[in-house]
């Protein structure tokens, strides 16, 4: 089939490469490509999300520490769960644990506070009568 004859048009909207990579955009000097009004639309209105953080041990601490902290201040009219801030104490301290000896020193210091901290709110906590 020769270009002539063609009498559909494809046209790529995926906004990433193969490899994962933005797809570039337009830029004010290249000439207005040819695109019907339905490719464009919401184009520019999607919000640009950077890329996550890559994981690392702190940033995992800290989010069972915030679950945890949760778990003490209850949350939207709840009252306390003292049993599940234990539990998740209890798996900061495993992973203290299992992890000993591989911890980076900032590591060690900021699991260390975290627990010490976690473990002052639950006193505290449980004293007050988990309320």
């Amino acid at each position: 089939m020769t270009d002539e004859n063609k009498s559909y048009r494809v046209t790529d909207r995926r906004h990433f490469t193969p490899d994962g990579e933005s797809v570039a955009t337009e830029s004010p000097d290249d000439p207005p490509a040819e695109a019907s009004s339905a490719s464009t639309v919401g184009a520019e209105a999607r919000p640009v999300h950077p890329e996550p953080a890559p994981a690392d041990f702190i940033t995992f601490i800290v989010s069972l520490a915030s679950q945890a902290g949760a778990l003490l201040g209850g949350t939207e009219g709840r009252p306390p769960d003292l049993d599940g801030a234990k539990w998740m104490i209890s798996i900061l301290e495993m992973l203290r644990d299992k992890t000993e000896g591989r911890r980076t020193a900032q590591e060690t210091e900021a699991l260390d506070t975290i627990l010490y901290e976690l473990r002052m709110a639950f006193v505290a906590r449980s004293r007050a009568g988990g309320a």
